[in-house]
Order: structure tokens, then C-alpha cells, then sequence
């Protein structure tokens, strides 16, 4: 994991005043931008998803989905704008079908504490130094056990976790 440093400023240790503050909002105001530029890219909500899974049954979509997600199945992240849960992309190959290896993959990303999902959009999405700079998202469609190596290697999950 990357570590921020905390860089100190003169003037403010000088009047016995900390930084901090600054720090911690300059951290938020980066996270509140990556989520907003994640956003943009038009992940598909539940209706939209019943038609890349090439379903019609709508009336159940919202309960089936909310399942899968409480089940470690899916990944949904909640969009405060639209009021609703969209889902990542990297979760699905070209043709629209979720990839088997979703669910391996979200037993190893820690859920705890992250209901809306952004803290595991944000480690699929964000540059990963074992992927020499690649995020986890552009590589698992390709190669998802290659990243659930990478997802073991940093999370410390055991092989036979889940069983």
C-alpha cells in the first residue's frame, strides 16, 4: 500500500498549528474527483444490466441484484446522483456476460465497512505497482487469475478462504 506523507508547513508549526486539516481534504477532494471520473463512464444500472445479461425479467431485477451483491456475486457501486447502485464494467467480457472469476475475486476484497462498494472500485480501478502500473480493471477480463494473485498477495487471503 502506498503511504501519504504528511509534509509540514513552517509558518503553521510555528504558531503550534498542524496541516492536517489541509492534508485530509486535499486526500477527500482526490477521492471525491476519481469517483466522479468513475462515474462518467456510464456504468450500467439494474435495468441497463438486465439488458447486457440479456434478460427482460425486470420485476425481480432490483431484489436479484441487490442478492448477488449482498452474496459476493456482483459488485455495485451506489450513485448518490442517480439514487441507485451501477455496475463496473470489468465485471463483464465483451459480450455482455459476467466473468466466472467476479465472485473469486470479491471474497478477496475486503467488503467490510465498504456497503457502496467504492473502496474496492477504487483498488480495481487505480494503478497497481505489482501490474507494473496497470489497474487491476483493464487487465482481469483478459487475465482475472493474475489478478486475484495480486488481490491474495496484498490482502493476505488464504487459498482456501470461502470454502
Amino acid at each position: 500500500m502506498t503511504a501519504i506523507q504528511q509534509k509540514s508547513n513552517p509558518q503553521l508549526d510555528a504558531a503550534g498549528e498542524s496541516s492536517a486539516p489541509s492534508l485530509e481534504a486535499n486526500v477527500f477532494d482526490g477521492l471525491f474527483d476519481f469517483r466522479e471520473r468513475l462515474l462518467a463512464n456510464n456504468w450500467p444500472d439494474a435495468s441497463q444490466l438486465l439488458g447486457l445479461l440479456k434478460s427482460s425479467d425486470s420485476a425481480d431485477a432490483q431484489y436479484v441484484f441487490s442478492l448477488m451483491r449482498s452474496n459476493g456475486v456482483l459488485l455495485g457501486v451506489w450513485s448518490t446522483p442517480r439514487e441507485r447502485f451501477l455496475y463496473p464494467d470489468f465485471q463483464f467480457n465483451n459480450d455482455g456476460q459476467m466473468i466466472s472469476e467476479v465472485s473469486l475475486l470479491l471474497r478477496i476484497l475486503p467488503a467490510e465497512g465498504d456497503d457502496a462498494g467504492w473502496r474496492r472500485a477504487f483498488w480495481l480501478y487505480s494503478p497497481h505497482a505489482l501490474l507494473d502500473g496497470c489497474s487491476p480493471s483493464l487487465i482481469f477480463a483478459a487475465d482475472p487469475r493474475k489478478i486475484l494473485e495480486v488481490a491474495k498477495a496484498e490482502f493476505n487471503a488464504s487459498s482456501d478462504e470461502g470454502w
